[in-house]
């Protein structure tokens, strides 16, 4: 078994939403919804007042009087999406896409190259925020489970080293929640 952590989990933060705040500047620190009749994704803003996913917009519209629809720009989130993942695969091959905003990657084989996983990763969010203008949130562990699970720590826009040896630490105060299945 690996000695060290090797495994990233990458995940864009409240991707959708970020996207459009990116693409109208104006909607920065505003609490705004990608969709319309259900909410498709929710901004960390509208976040704060109970907006989610998956959430009936008028039920949104309760939580967050003041929250801002927009319409989604689905060839963007694709393109921003695909230039993140470009980011990992620039770092190793090992590289499993898992949906449009988020990838695991062993980086393993190139650390003799790149430095230890914290480098490679911090160097990764630094990367996706300087060329894309996102926010990407990391986690890094032994294992693809425990790499998510950080990377859910680390939100938002932060990074999470789950050290060997640390793993029943990291894990006995998080809400069950958190552990996914």
């Amino acid at each position: 078994m690996e000695t060290i952590a090797t495994i990233l989990h990458a995940d864009l933060d409240a991707f959708y939403a970020s996207v459009e705040q990116l693409l109208d500047p104006s909607l920065r620190g505003k609490p705004i919804a990608v969709g319309g009749g259900v909410v498709l994704a929710a901004s960390y803003e509208a976040r704060a007042f109970g907006v989610r996913g998956g959430m009936p917009g008028r039920k949104a519209r309760e939580l967050c009087p003041h929250l801002i629809f927009v319409g989604g720009n689905f060839s963007h989130y694709q393109r921003l999406g695909d230039a993140a993942i470009k980011v990992l695969d620039d770092f190793t091959p090992v590289v499993e896409r898992i949906s449009i905003d988020e990838a695991f990657a062993d980086v393993a084989g190139c650390t003799h190259l790149f430095g230890s996983p914290q480098e490679i990763a911090t160097t990764i969010r630094r990367r996706v925020r300087a060329e894309l203008g996102l926010p990407i949130s990391i986690g890094v562990a032994r294992t693809k489970h425990l790499a998510k699970i950080a990377s859910q720590v680390a939100k938002p826009d932060g990074l999470v080293v789950v050290e060997p040896g640390t793993e029943l630490a990291f894990l006995h105060d998080l809400p069950v929640g958190l552990m996914g299945g």
